[in-house]
């Protein structure tokens, strides 16, 4: 058993997956219109976000497993709502959606991203086996 499932085993916490949605595309636009200034401000904003969403995580006791760019695993409990908050300032702060996944282990909430990601983004997905 993994140190991460030893964790949800003992806490009962679900496994959540954020990613931003099309971060790439955008960062590559302006890479392509030589906006130097433009990513910068981008990047600041991204960073902003996911450092927020990073302290609302921890705020209520949820154990951030990895971040890096735009996308953070983190273990919780945490409600519909609570996640639902958190998509919607990801994109107040970025003016990109961010996609969600949540399951019971790290391959149900991966794949739930990948269809909140599939089914257009900017959405939270639940995925259960």
């Amino acid at each position: 058993m993994s140190v991460i499932e030893q964790r949800l085993a003992y806490q009962r916490k679900r496994v959540y997956g954020l990613d931003g949605d099309k971060i790439g595309a955008s960062i590559e636009a302006l890479f392509i219109q030589n906006n130097l200034e433009e990513i910068r401000e981008f990047s600041q904003k991204v960073t902003e976000a996911i450092e927020e969403i990073k302290r609302q995580i921890r705020g209520r006791q949820g154990d951030i497993i990895f971040c890096s760019g735009d996308s953070i695993l983190f273990l919780g409990d945490f409600d519909e709502e609570w996640c639902e908050q958190i998509l919607q300032r990801f994109a107040e702060l970025t003016g990109c959606t961010a996609s969600m996944g949540v399951g019971e282990s790290l391959q149900d909430a991966y794949l739930g991203l990948k269809l909140a990601k599939a089914s257009g983004g900017g959405l939270l997905m639940y995925y259960h086996r």
